[in-house]
């Protein structure tokens, strides 16, 4: 089993490559059986709002480009299985720092559940007018996932001039990390209920 330092090199390597890297086993089974329990618990409580699109308080829905319902993370939350994935994110900008000197000063951080039939069309993750948004980072909680379940992450990368297509499933305890100003992304239609925690490391 990898160590933790060895999961952040495995996705240093993948963004310095390639713009994106992919981590297995990021969050145990266990870690990720307690975030989908709070998860549906805050989500029954009706905690969550439809996504928008836009920056602050240019934000609107948009059902015909996404679909998902969302949960913004308090970043002092005392809830134990937050705390644990809070936590192993500041553990990842630490190591980037020390590493890499990006310079990473604070995260934004959300739950976000796609229902059946729900989806995210090609985007990316900065707005011209609202920099700032270094690497987004997607944590998936989807025990037993099945390629019939669709809700696929599309990334669109470049290679050789042409414009080449990332599938990567949303497994359970997987970490998904790319840089945000550079890479196109979507969520395929998903065929069973998809739960996420997606967020943004900033450095301003």
């Amino acid at each position: 089993m990898l160590t933790q330092e060895e999961k952040f090199e495995g996705l240093i390597e993948g963004i310095l490559a390639n713009g994106y890297g992919v981590c297995d086993d990021f969050l145990s089974l266990e870690e990720v059986k307690s975030l989908s329990t709070r998860f549906e618990t805050r989500f029954d409580a009706g905690n969550f709002k439809e996504a928008g699109i836009g920056k602050q308080s240019e934000v609107h829905t948009a059902t015909a480009i996404r679909g998902d319902k969302i949960l913004w993370l308090e970043s002092n939350s005392v809830d134990l299985s937050e705390r644990i994935l809070l936590d192993k994110n500041q553990a990842f900008i630490d190591y980037l720092n020390q590493t890499c000197y990006l310079g990473i000063i604070d995260s934004e951080i959300h739950f976000a559940k796609y229902d059946i039939g729900k989806f995210y069309r090609r985007h990316r993750d900065t707005f011209q007018a609202q920099k700032g948004r270094i690497l987004s980072v997607i944590y998936y909680l989807n025990i037993d996932w099945l390629p019939e379940n669709g809700g696929n992450l599309l990334i669109y990368t470049q290679e050789n001039n042409q414009e080449k297509i990332i599938s990567i499933a949303p497994l359970a305890g997987r970490l998904v990390c790319f840089e945000s100003e550079k890479l196109d992304h979507e969520v395929c239609e998903t065929f069973k209920k998809r739960l996420s925690i997606t967020g943004w490391l900033l450095n301003c």
